[in-house]
């Protein structure tokens, strides 16, 4: 275990599990102990874990993470047009639930495919941000993890840039900076609090098709907590040095497994909410759909690259 202090008094705690720790043949203490997410005792949530370590356990490998402040981007809250529907934002495409009243949430989870993505034009730096959060649908703060996808063409050359991430707005994004991934890689993610006014959070994240797996912990912004009112799994033009960042022709992704867990235990299915389009002055850039309680599909619908050049 380790301790890590970057800009803004963000305080960050590593793990170093043992070589052949095994968190289903642990205690719930020794599992957090080493950075594992606590085996839940709910049968069907328990069986869940137990698939996906059975599937990585044979080429798992444990990676300590190494971290930076990146100040010139941030993943904030949903911003509503003033002209469109309920369900349009100009940042955020995807799905949300919201806790029932007097309730919040605590944890959230959700799988996906990386994007591969391309830029719509020449000469322009394009983005995609593709994660799970709990907040920032009504409140003002965003406790969040995820991939950042970002694209650059010159002529008929692509620069790529994939990387995992995370966030708790209004500090801005924090890459992880050893962690290999690359499209077409399937991702788990975990993010736990104990709820609402929760300032400290834990993130578990699993790169599935090669094993590669890291986990940590951090506090909020100093003077914010957690409110709990909402969860969200969300594809997102962030926001790059000040402005809204150029949304790149991601093609579709597809969250599965979406399933946020309030303080007492029952779980929300994601599905079940409100599908989110986002919108940029009158035209949809990317569709939230609800696929069934536990997938939302967000598809790109903006200008295609062929179209452009």
């Amino acid at each position: 275990m380790a301790q890590i202090l970057l800009e803004g008094r963000i305080k960050i705690t590593t793990f170093r599990p043992p070589r052949g720790f095994d968190p289903l043949a642990s205690n719930a203490a020794e599992a957090v102990r080493y950075g594992f997410p606590t085996p839940p005792e709910e049968p069907r949530h328990r069986e869940r874990y137990r698939h996906v370590w059975n599937q990585i356990k044979d080429k798992f490998h444990y990676i300590e993470p190494s971290f930076r402040l990146n100040g010139d981007r941030l993943h904030g809250p949903r911003r509503r047009p003033s002209a469109a529907g309920a369900q349009a934002s100009t940042n955020w495409s995807g799905g949300v639930v919201f806790a029932p009243a007097g309730r919040s949430f605590k944890w959230i989870e959700g799988d996906w495919v990386i994007p591969n993505i391309d830029a719509p034009s020449t000469n322009q730096w394009y983005y995609c941000a593709n994660w799970i959060g709990l907040d920032g649908d009504g409140s003002g703060d965003v406790c969040q993890a995820g991939v950042e996808c970002d694209v650059f063409r010159c002529g008929n050359t692509l620069a790529h840039a994939y990387y995992p991430w995370w966030e708790w707005f209004p500090l801005a994004e924090v890459q992880i900076t050893n962690f290999p991934i690359e499209p077409g890689d399937l991702v788990s993610v975990l993010l736990c609090t104990s709820g609402a006014d929760a300032t400290a959070a834990s993130v578990f994240f699993a790169n599935r098709t090669t094993g590669a797996a890291t986990s940590f912990a951090f506090n909020a912004p100093e003077g914010t907590r957690l409110v709990g009112n909402s969860a969200e799994w969300v594809v997102e033009a962030p926001t790059v040095d000040g402005a809204p960042g150029a949304l790149a022709d991601y093609g579709e992704v597809f969250f599965s497994v979406c399933e946020a867990f309030l303080t007492d235990n029952t779980t929300v299915a994601g599905g079940t909410g409100d599908a989110i389009s986002l919108t940029v002055g009158g035209t949809t850039l990317s569709d939230g759909a609800l696929i069934s309680p536990t997938v939302i599909q967000c598809l790109y619908a903006g200008t295609a690259p062929s179209d452009a050049l």
